[in-house]
């Protein structure tokens, strides 16, 4: 996936001291009585494709011991496990996968987030040296340490439907004179890249997520870098009705190409 290291953890002044409360074990061995996660994605473009899911899994039985760079005291804390699940092609462009609530193993893993998106796998039908950039999609914290920046909406339910609408945007790179990289294809919509959610759920039930994005082609905004570097640059956004925007901003306004209405 192109997008990496997209899950969200809170900046800490530490560094690792040798060795853990035991041997981490990264092994994942599901118990036959863990609850699941089924996924659903529905592609909705050829030029797309979802990529494998991003499961973090938390262990507090097997704790990292770091020192504290503030006054050198040794903390213990939680370790993490991160893997990526395939998605399977089911008819046409269904895509499925599903994910153990408890992860089990040596370490008793459990499930603390998920990423679920889609990414352009080609951009040269927008444009011949286009390339695609980063995904987009959505993270769903599944207990309180994943969503603990306080950045994520709260979604209730054990069955979670996310329906986006998304719009291409060109980063103009070549016109740029302090950049040698090519045009990049990226899709925006009206939450961030990764909308982050914070799901309250059953814990003793089975949960659904149904990612069925959909893209407008036919409505596409080109992003013009600044000339000159300062505080004082800014972008130029060229929307599809013809306007340009200067902003500091480094995605499209969502609203000028949508109009009205919702997601």
């Amino acid at each position: 996936m192109l997008n990496k290291n997209k899950f969200i953890f809170l900046p800490l002044v530490f560094f690792i001291v040798g060795g853990c409360s035991h041997a981490t074990s990264n092994a994942i061995s599901p118990p036959a009585d863990t609850k699941w996660v089924t996924v659903e994605v529905s592609n909705p473009s050829k030029y797309t494709r979802p990529f494998p899911l991003e499961v973090r899994y938390i262990s507090r039985e097997c704790q990292k011991k770091r020192v504290n760079g503030f006054d050198g005291s040794v903390d213990a804390e939680s370790s993490y496990n991160v893997i990526k699940v395939p998605l399977q092609q089911q008819n046409g462009d269904k895509w499925k996968g599903t994910v153990a609530m408890t992860g089990g193993g040596e370490c008793v893993w459990s499930l603390s987030a998920i990423n679920v998106g889609i990414e352009y796998i080609d951009a040269t039908h927008l444009g011949d040296d286009l390339v695609p950039g980063t995904a987009v999609g959505v993270t769903i914290a599944f207990d309180a340490d994943a969503a603990r920046n306080g950045q994520f909406d709260a979604v209730a339910g054990n069955d979670f439907n996310y329906t986006p609408k998304y719009y291409p945007f060109i980063k103009k790179w070549n016109d740029s004179p302090q950049s040698t990289m090519r045009d990049k294809l990226y899709l925006f919509g009206k939450e961030d890249a990764f909308w982050k959610v914070k799901l309250d759920y059953k814990p003793n039930e089975n949960v659904l997520i149904n990612y069925n994005p959909s893209i407008d082609e036919s409505k596409k905004v080109l992003m013009i870098f600044p000339n000159k570097k300062g505080k004082d640059a800014m972008y130029s956004f060229v929307y599809p009705d013809g306007s340009v925007i200067s902003s500091k901003n480094t995605t499209p306004d969502f609203s000028k190409v949508n109009g009205s209405g919702g997601k």
